[in-house]
């Protein structure tokens, strides 16, 4: 029997080493998910809560600026209302045509000047200018001598604008073509 060999009896050395292993992976897996579970939550609030504040900070600059803005209209446009009130101050018996429309030319220039130290800018075409749709808008059809179709015949009333942003149109007439010329005649 000294011939058998004794394989019953031999041990692998690799299961030994395995089965401690097996037994410690799945706690250390779990363990380490849930603190990267905890982590990416934790970094979630935090996400959340500078987001929270972002939006916060961003309606009060809004709100500032805004303030800022009327504020800095309002200050320009003080010296108007004291104009105002110095040519209502005159005394009547004093006044005359042409004081009155000496004030109300200084109240009015005054006006503009505030306007322009904010960005306000008048729409003024004159006659003949290539009518703009952004900028103008078409109230009539005016036949003028020399005007060429489709421009400027006669501005009614001036437009205004703030940089880009058209606040008014200019309101124009335009000289018809042509047929338009012709069929008006005729009717």
């Amino acid at each position: 029997m000294a011939s058998e060999p004794q394989q019953d009896h031999v041990e692998d050395p690799g299961l030994d080493d395995e089965a401690p292993q097996t037994m410690n992976e799945p706690a250390e897996p779990m363990e380490a998910l849930r603190q990267e579970l905890e982590e990416a939550v934790a970094a979630k609030q935090r996400a959340m809560a500078d987001f929270s504040n972002f939006q916060r900070r961003a309606s009060e600059n809004e709100s500032r600026a805004r303030s800022q803005g009327i504020a800095e209209v309002a200050r320009t446009l003080v010296p108007v209302l004291d104009q105002f009130e110095m040519a209502l101050g005159q005394a009547s018996s004093e006044a005359n045509i042409e004081s009155l429309i000496e004030g109300i030319t200084l109240v009015k220039d005054g006006f503009l000047q505030a306007l322009e130290r904010n960005g306000v800018h008048p729409i003024s075409p004159e006659v003949d200018d290539e009518f703009d749709p952004m900028r103008h808008e078409a109230m009539m059809k005016q036949p003028v001598e020399g005007v060429a179709p489709g421009h400027v015949s006669m501005v009614v009333q001036s437009g205004w604008e703030l940089g880009s942003v058209v606040l008014r149109p200019a309101k124009v007439a335009l000289a018809p073509s042509a047929e338009e010329s012709g069929s008006a005649e005729h009717s």
